[in-house]
């Protein structure tokens, strides 16, 4: 069984509005209100950074791809063989072998 948290994976600012509720005390929740527009007013300072749109982005060519991911081609090529070599022989075991075992 999963071991019960102690902590509640609740944010701060939930956490002090809730006990300033339980007290009732008006300075507790000005101070959550405070931190709450301190955290907003530094989220919306943050940079947003965008990447160019769909129109201005460059688009490689077949020879390009086929250069970058020659590699994968490869290795799928060989994971091709095997799994056909594989089919083969279950297919050759079916026929030839497993008929004479009964």
């Amino acid at each position: 069984m999963a071991k019960k948290r102690s902590k509640p994976n609740l944010p701060q600012e939930v956490l002090e509005r809730a006990r300033a509720e339980l007290r009732g005390s008006a300075a507790a929740d000005s101070k959550a209100k405070s931190e709450a527009q301190e955290a907003a007013a530094a989220a919306k300072s943050k940079p947003i950074v965008r990447s160019g749109s769909l129109a201005t982005r460059r688009v490689p060519t077949k020879e390009e791809l086929d250069q970058e991911y020659r590699h994968i081609i490869r290795d799928l090529r060989a994971m091709l063989t095997l799994a056909g070599s594989l089919f083969l022989f279950v297919i050759v075991m079916a026929i030839f072998v497993v008929p004479r075992l009964f």
